[in-house]
């Protein structure tokens, strides 16, 4: 099979992404064509095993990760050791929304650097919190953290927004980003947190599905409407 450039990037992205689902990789590289179009790319990546696919049964969207030809092409480009996945995290559902978030905010255009939860380690973050994500669009930098209402409002208070109050040490942030997965959620997250410094932007996953960040589908408690993260 011969490698495009678009084969290359898709290969990258699931280098940091890890698990990516058919619909995630139709939005990042084939927004403009039908979703047939990545179905058909990747199931050419995975019969070449650039790409392993997972799916338990047919009711469920095809879940796909790096596959040993895939890290081969990789590790020739970079000459470094690429590491393969096994199974599919338990946290499955929390991972490929923090991937929906990284594909939104890569379609902005205007992307410097993103790192996911897994990633941040890597980096050398001695931070009291590991934020479910932390990048940079144009000059701002900006906390994510996606809530699956799977804690306690108080539980939420108490470990993370306690200490995005007090700051990150030698790291100003510009924006916390709450990412919830249904409306009521956010809304009770938005009334408990209130006014803190960085601000608080609140936005729903489905939007973050369908929207990149540059788009106005962000909520601050100070305010009635929407508005944009930057």
């Amino acid at each position: 099979m011969r490698l495009t450039p678009r084969c290359g990037d898709i290969l990258r992205l699931f280098l940091v992404a890890r698990w990516l689902g058919t619909s995630q990789v139709h939005r990042r590289f084939f927004l403009h064509a039908a979703i047939d179009s990545a179905r058909k790319r990747l199931s050419k990546l995975t019969e070449d095993r650039y790409l392993v696919k997972i799916q338990p049964n047919r009711m469920t969207e095809a879940l796909f990760r790096l596959g040993p030809e895939g890290k081969k092409h990789l590790e020739r480009l970079d000459a470094e050791v690429v590491p393969l996945e096994g199974r599919p995290p338990t946290q499955l559902a929390h991972l490929l929304g923090v991937n929906d978030v990284r594909i939104a905010a890569e379609l902005t255009g205007s992307l410097n650097y993103f790192f996911a939860y897994w990633e941040l380690p890597g980096i050398n973050w001695k931070q009291p919190i590991i934020p479910d994500a932390v990048l940079s669009i144009g000059s701002s930098v900006v906390a994510v953290e996606f809530d699956r209402g799977q804690e306690s409002l108080r539980f939420f208070l108490r470990t993370k927004i306690s200490i995005y109050r007090r700051g990150l040490d030698g790291f100003p942030l510009d924006r916390l980003l709450i990412v919830a997965d249904r409306q009521t959620r956010m809304e009770a997250l938005a009334k408990s947190i209130g006014g803190i410094r960085p601000a608080v932007l609140f936005t729903r996953l489905d939007l973050i599905q369908r929207m990149d960040l540059a788009a106005p589908i962000f909520y601050e408690t100070s305010l009635s409407k929407e508005v944009r993260l930057l």
